[in-house]
């Protein structure tokens, strides 16, 4: 079995995206000051990365692929509308299935959400078990999304990204509702027996920055005490990265897939009772593997 998880794309805004009316919020505005001045050059060949990574996969088959959101940039709708079939087209790569959470550059602002269940919730994969979704206040809805990977894995995804006004704000959150709904989950027979359970979500479980971290991380470690197969999945920071969480949980930060000088994605393959895990690097214009040298 093999599993991609690859995160923050940062696709380049499509022609027109700026002029639309919906950039002049406060938030928005800021960040795209900021995006031009210390971002875009670092990101300006996110498209190529991303083809990269379909050569990649056409090249190197996987059954599976987790992908913990930022496909954008500012969560605009000519963004939605040019950035949902590229990456549709990725996780159509998978052999068996795939699975996606957004990040909180796709839900940037208030409007963002509708962009969201519109433009992409229909294009993503759907959840194995939809009944275990619960329509947090805030949310784009969908979550908790379940993928049964076998018999011996499966991978949860849930939403952390959350719509904030003020413009130094970029904090996530992990709203109740979903924690319970993951509680359930994680106790139901069908999820606890497997060996491999992939946790994902788009902001980093171990950085509880108060304006860039994940805020409420307490009560999610409080339901993870004593489970032993759960691995963990985000994305956020732009540096790929293997750290180990309370009671040595596995916690995976796929970096980002084309930010300049650091492209990388993991590549798992559990294997008798161990989790193999190597990353994706790009060189010479092409994606190739290197050893975990964490």
């Amino acid at each position: 079995m093999r599993i991609l998880h690859f995160s923050d794309v940062h696709l380049p805004f499509p022609e027109g995206a700026l002029r639309d009316p919906a950039v002049l919020h406060p938030k928005r505005l800021l960040a795209l000051v900021n995006f031009r001045l210390r971002r875009s050059d670092k990101y300006a060949e996110a498209r190529q990365k991303l083809d990269g990574l379909c050569d990649f996969l056409r090249q190197e088959p996987v059954d599976w692929i987790l992908y913990t959101g930022d496909t954008m940039n500012l969560g605009l709708e000519k963004e939605y509308m040019a950035d949902a079939e590229p990456i549709a087209r990725v996780l159509e790569m998978a052999r068996k299935g795939a699975l996606a959470v957004p990040g909180n550059h796709d839900l940037y602002a208030g409007a963002s959400l509708r962009h969201y269940r519109r433009r992409f919730a229909k294009r993503f994969p759907k959840s194995d078990v939809p009944e275990a979704a619960v329509g947090a206040k805030g949310s784009p809805g969908g979550f908790p999304s379940v993928r049964y990977m076998g018999q011996e894995a499966v991978a949860i995804g849930i939403n952390s990204a959350v719509p904030r006004f003020p413009f130094w704000d970029s904090s996530g959150r992990l709203d109740a509702a979903e924690l319970g709904a993951l509680e359930r989950l994680l106790d139901s027979p069908a999820v606890a027996r497997r060996k491999w359970v992939f946790v994902m979500t788009h902001y980093p479980f171990l950085d509880t920055d108060c304006l860039h971290g994940l805020r409420n991380t307490e009560p999610f470690w409080r339901l993870l005490e004593g489970r032993r197969n759960v691995v963990l999945l985000h994305g956020h920071n732009h540096r790929i990265y293997l750290k180990q969480g309370p009671g040595g949980i596995p916690v995976f930060c796929a970096g980002s897939l084309s930010k300049r000088g650091a492209e990388s994605f993991w590549l798992f393959e559990p294997f008798a009772g161990s989790l193999n895990a190597r990353r994706g690097v790009w060189r010479n214009a092409r994606f190739s593997l290197d050893p975990v040298g964490e």
